[in-house]
């Protein structure tokens, strides 16, 4: 398990810094909702690495009928709705909440 996770980090740290993303450990996900205002594209290719690495890797378990295109956008929603309910999760770390968001909206099964 830990060299998947390992494994997932690495996955991780290669999709931000290939998709014009900032890798910042500190980014906020007020400030990340924010830049996603002013630019969508860059903001869903974000989501959509990030979700598709974790996907690949088995973290989270997207239904088959389900494109990724579709998931994203219902990421960013769930973003969205959270954080103005919970402001801790607005103040804290944007990849910390894009974790629990796809985590919370696609878990896999446990057998």
């Amino acid at each position: 398990m830990k060299s998947t996770a390992i494994a997932f980090a690495a996955a991780i740290v290669v999709v931000l810094l290939g998709s014009n993303a900032v890798a910042n450990e500190t980014r906020s996900l007020s400030d990340f909702l924010s830049d996603c205002s002013k630019n969508s594209r860059v903001c869903h290719g974000n989501l959509h690495d990030y979700l598709l690495a974790a996907k690949t890797q088995g973290f989270v378990c997207l239904p088959e009928d389900l494109p990724i295109d579709r998931a994203v956008s219902q990421e960013l929603d769930w973003l969205r709705q959270q954080s103005s309910d919970d402001a801790a999760l607005y103040k804290g770390n944007a990849e910390d909440a894009q974790w629990t968001a796809i985590t919370t909206l696609w878990p896999c099964k446990k057998e």
